[in-house]
C-alpha cells in the first residue's frame, strides 16, 4: 500500500516533521526568514532578560523549518518600544518594506503581540503577507495568511492582542485616576514644589533660592499686572528663573536660565502653586496612524481631580483666581476687558467705551495721530463704524481733570507705594545674594574636584581645571553685575518730605516727561474705571463720561469737527464722486487748498470733513452717504462674489490681478468690478486649448506663483481661474498674435 506524501515535502529528509513543515514550500525557503524581536519598554529590556533569550532562540526554530542560518535575519531595533503604534518602530517599518519587496518567506515572532498591538498595523501586515505569499509563525505554529482558516486564526490573535493592551491600559488608568482623586498621585512637580516620598506629600522646594524666586514672580505680577511687565523687570534686573530636569539615577537637577514669557505664564496659570491639587487638565489625541499628537486643554469643570488646600502654596485660591481674571482682562480683543498697559501714545487705551452700542473702542494710529474707534461690528460683519473720536482731544481733557483731582489726600497712598518699592528692592537684593552664594558653592565644588584628582593624570586634571576657572569667572562677573545693579538709598523715595514734594509737583513731573507713558496709564487706571464716549448734535460734539473707581462720574464735551469755506465744500463734493479720501487729499494739497487750521489734508481729515458735512462718496462704507453706481465695490463684497476669502482679494489687488482704489493704511479697499471679472475668476469660463497652467509656468520659469502671474500680466496675457474637477486652478491665456508663452 503506497504512502501519501505531501507534494512539497522533502523526500531526501530523514524527518519531515522536524525539517519541513507542510506549509513551507521551496519558494519560501529561497527567501529570507525574518525573526522580529521586541520588548515594550526599556525596563523590560534591562530586567526581563529571559523573554529576550526566548525570542532570540527563535532562530533555532527557523533553522529546523528549513532555512539556513545565512538566510535568517534578526530585526531587534524595536527593543524597548511599545507596539501600540508603528510610526516610531523603525524595525517594524523595515519588516513591512522587506515583505513588500518580496524578500521575505516567513515572519517569525514569539507571539502575535510582538508584531503589533493594534488592528491597523496587524491587518496591514496580513494583507501584504497574503499577497506576497509570506508565512507567519509563532510559538504555536506556522500560518499562511492566504488561507481562510489561518487568516481567521491570525485575525483572532491580533484582536485578542489589541484587547489585552487596552485592558492593561484601562486598569492602569483607573488605578491612576483613583489615586489622583485622593490627591496621592505624584508626578513631575513644577519648579518650586517637591514631592516628599517618605511623607507622601507635596511640599515647597527645599532650595530657598528657588522658593524665593518663584514667590518673586507672583509678587511682581501683583504689582505690574501683566506677564510682559514681569518679563521686562526680570530681564532688566538680571534675575534668572530656575528650571529642573529629571535624570535617571541622579534625580532632579536644577538649572538657571534667563526669564521667558511662556515660563512666567505657565507659573501664573498653574493651580498647583495655589495649593490646589489638579489632575486631568489636558487630553492627548492621536490620529489614526499615530503620527501626530494633539494636546487639548479641558475646561475646569471637566478636570478629573480638583482639591483645594491640598498642599502648601505660594498664594491662596482667591489670589490665584484674581491672577487668572487679570490675565483674561489683559487679553486685548472684543471681550469686555481693559487689556494690558502698552507703549502707545493714547493714555486711555483699554478704558474707552462706546455708549451707543456698549462695546470697547480700540486705538488706531494714522499719520502720526491716534483716534478711538468703535469698529467691532465693522471688522466682524462689515457694518459701518459706530463712532470715532480724536484720542488727542479726549486725552487732554481727561488728563487735565485727573491732575486737578490730585491733592494732599493721595499722600497716604504714596507712602504705601514707597514702602512697596523698599520691599521690592529688598527682594531683589536677596535674589542676588542667593545667586552669589550658589555660584560660590559651584566654584568651591569645582575646586575640590580638581584637588581630589591625581595631578599626574593630566587628561582629567586639565578638564577639571578648566571647569574651575569657568566657575570662578562666572562668579566674578556676577559680583560685578550685582554691584552695578544694586539699588541704593538714593534711588528710593524714603522720606515723607520727598513724597509730599512729588505729590505737590505731580503736574510738573507729568509734563516734563519724568513719567513714562506706561506709568501715566497705570496712574490713570488707579482712579478711572472707564470712559464712555457718545456723539450728539449730529456728531459734531463728543461727550465723554468719566467713571471713577469710587462710583462718581464726570462729564466733558469734546469738539470733533470745524466749519469750512463754501469753495472747499463744493470741491470735496465734486471729487468724492470719483476718488477715495486718500486721492482727494492729494488733489487738495496739489491745488493749494488747506484745512481751516492751515494744515495739509490727510485721508483721515478728508473723511472727517465729509462726515461732518454729510458729503456722499463712492468710496464710503456708510450706507447713508454711499454712491452705489460708480463701478466700485468693497473688497468684502468682491470676496463674496468670487467665493474666496477677503485676504485673497487683497493679495490679487497687490498682484495686479484686480484693479481698484486704496488710500493705504486702515482705509478700505475698493475693487473695480466688471462682468468680465466674474467670468474670468469665478470658474465660469470654458477651457481654451491655448491656455497654460500657472503651475507649469512656475516650474518652467523657476519663479513662484505670484511672480509668474505678475509676469503674465506685464506681458499682456490674461489670467483665468477655471474649475478642473473639484478644484479651481489658474491658467494663462496668451494675448492675441502670440503663439506661445516664453
Amino acid at each position: 500500500m503506497s504512502q501519501l506524501i505531501h507534494p512539497n515535502s522533502n523526500l531526501n529528509s530523514t524527518s519531515t516533521s522536524l525539517n519541513r513543515h507542510p506549509k513551507v514550500l521551496d519558494s519560501h525557503l529561497k527567501k529570507q526568514a525574518v525573526i522580529y524581536i521586541r520588548q515594550s519598554s526599556p525596563y523590560q529590556v534591562e530586567n526581563n532578560l529571559e523573554s529576550q533569550k526566548r525570542q532570540y532562540q527563535l532562530t533555532e526554530r527557523v533553522q529546523k523549518l528549513g532555512w539556513p542560518l545565512a538566510r535568517c535575519t534578526v530585526i531587534d531595533e524595536d527593543l524597548g518600544i511599545s507596539g501600540a503604534q508603528s510610526f516610531n518602530r523603525a524595525g517594524y517599518q523595515r519588516l513591512v518594506s522587506m515583505v513588500a519587496l518580496k524578500e521575505v518567506g516567513i515572519v517569525v515572532g514569539l507571539e502575535v503581540s510582538r508584531l503589533a498591538r493594534n488592528s491597523l498595523d496587524w491587518y496591514q501586515l496580513l494583507e501584504l503577507a497574503a499577497f506576497f505569499e509570506v508565512l507567519i509563525a509563532d510559538e504555536d505554529g506556522v500560518y499562511d495568511p492566504a488561507e481562510f482558516n489561518d487568516r481567521l486564526l491570525l485575525g483572532l490573535k491580533g484582536t485578542i492582542s489589541e484587547a489585552e493592551l487596552y485592558q492593561i491600559k484601562a486598569r492602569m488608568v483607573r488605578g491612576r485616576l483613583n489615586k489622583a482623586k485622593r490627591g496621592d498621585l505624584s508626578w513631575n512637580m513644577p519648579i518650586g514644589l517637591d514631592y516628599d516620598v517618605l511623607g507622601e506629600r507635596i511640599t515647597l522646594a527645599v532650595d530657598q533660592s528657588v522658593r524665593h524666586t518663584v514667590a518673586q514672580v507672583f509678587d511682581l505680577f501683583k504689582k505690574v499686572g501683566s506677564v510682559r511687565g514681569v518679563l521686562t523687570y526680570l530681564q532688566r534686573e538680571g534675575v534668572e528663573l530656575p528650571s529642573q530636569r529629571l535624570y535617571r539615577g541622579v534625580g532632579r537637577v536644577v538649572s538657571w536660565h534667563p526669564a521667558r514669557y511662556h515660563v512666567i505664564y505657565s507659573m501664573l496659570t498653574n493651580p498647583m502653586y495655589a495649593g490646589i491639587y489638579v489632575y486631568g487638565k489636558t487630553q492627548l489625541q492621536i490620529d489614526p496612524i499615530g503620527q501626530t499628537r494633539k494636546v487639548t486643554h479641558k475646561e475646569r469643570g471637566e478636570w478629573q481631580a480638583f482639591l483645594p488646600d491640598h498642599h502648601p502654596g505660594y498664594l491662596n485660591e482667591q489670589e490665584f483666581e484674581a491672577n487668572l481674571a487679570k490675565l483674561e482682562d489683559n487679553y486685548n480683543q472684543f471681550a469686555a476687558n481693559h487689556g494690558a498697559v502698552r507703549e502707545g501714545a493714547t493714555l486711555l487705551q483699554g478704558l474707552v467705551w462706546c455708549k451707543q452700542c456698549g462695546k470697547r473702542m480700540r486705538c488706531l494710529y494714522s499719520g502720526g495721530r491716534a483716534r478711538y474707534v468703535c469698529d467691532a461690528d465693522n471688522r466682524k460683519y462689515g457694518r459701518p463704524v459706530c463712532s470715532a473720536a480724536s484720542a488727542g482731544r479726549v486725552d487732554v481733557l481727561v488728563e487735565e481733570l485727573f491732575l486737578t483731582l490730585i491733592n494732599s489726600q493721595t499722600l497716604e497712598q504714596s507712602v504705601a507705594y514707597d514702602q512697596k518699592l523698599k520691599e521690592e528692592a529688598a527682594t531683589l537684593d536677596r535674589h542676588w545674594q542667593e545667586k552669589l552664594q550658589r555660584l560660590s558653592y559651584q566654584a568651591d565644588l569645582a575646586r575640590r574636584r580638581y584637588e581630589a584628582v591625581d595631578p599626574a593624570n593630566r587628561l582629567v586634571a586639565l578638564t577639571l581645571e578648566t571647569d574651575w576657572n569657568e566657575r570662578l569667572v562666572e562668579l566674578e562677573n556676577a559680583r560685578k553685575t550685582y554691584q552695578l545693579q544694586r539699588p541704593t538709598a538714593a534711588q528710593l523715595v524714603s522720606s515723607l518730605a520727598q513724597i509730599q514734594e512729588v505729590v505737590a509737583n505731580l503736574r510738573q513731573y507729568w509734563y516734563q516727561e519724568n513719567l513714562s507713558q506706561q506709568d501715566k496709564k497705570e496712574l490713570l487706571r488707579c482712579v478711572i474705571e472707564r470712559v464712555n464716549l457718545y456723539a450728539y448734535q449730529k456728531g459734531k460734539v463728543i461727550r465723554a463720561e468719566v467713571c471713577w473707581q469710587g462710583g462718581a462720574t464726570s462729564e466733558l464735551e469734546v469738539p470733533k469737527y470745524l466749519f469750512s469755506t463754501p469753495q472747499l465744500y463744493h470741491r470735496v463734493t465734486e471729487l468724492a464722486k470719483s476718488l477715495p479720501d486718500g486721492k482727494i487729499a492729494q488733489v487738495l494739497n496739489s491745488e493749494g487748498l488747506h484745512t481751516v487750521k492751515g494744515r495739509e489734508w490727510s485721508p483721515r481729515r478728508v473723511m472727517d470733513f465729509r462726515l461732518s458735512n454729510g458729503i456722499p462718496s463712492g468710496f464710503t462704507i456708510n450706507p447713508g452717504l454711499r454712491i452705489s453706481n460708480n463701478g466700485y465695490i468693497l473688497s468684502a463684497e468682491a470676496a463674496a462674489r468670487l467665493e474666496v476669502k477677503q485676504g485673497c482679494i487683497q493679495k490679487w489687488f497687490k498682484m495686479g490681478l484686480l484693479k481698484g482704489q486704496h488710500a493705504g493704511g486702515q482705509s478700505p479697499l475698493w475693487i473695480e468690478w466688471t462682468e468680465d471679472i466674474g467670468e474670468r475668476l469665478l470658474g465660469k469660463a470654458g477651457f481654451d486649448g491655448r491656455m497654460v497652467s500657472i503651475l507649469r509656468l512656475c516650474k518652467e520659469r523657476g519663479t513662484n506663483w505670484e511672480q509668474t502671474i505678475k509676469w503674465c500680466l506685464e506681458q499682456g496675457h490674461q489670467i483665468y481661474r477655471l474649475r478642473r474637477g473639484t478644484k479651481l486652478k489658474f491658467y494663462c491665456l496668451p494675448k492675441p498674435n502670440s503663439c506661445e508663452l516664453q
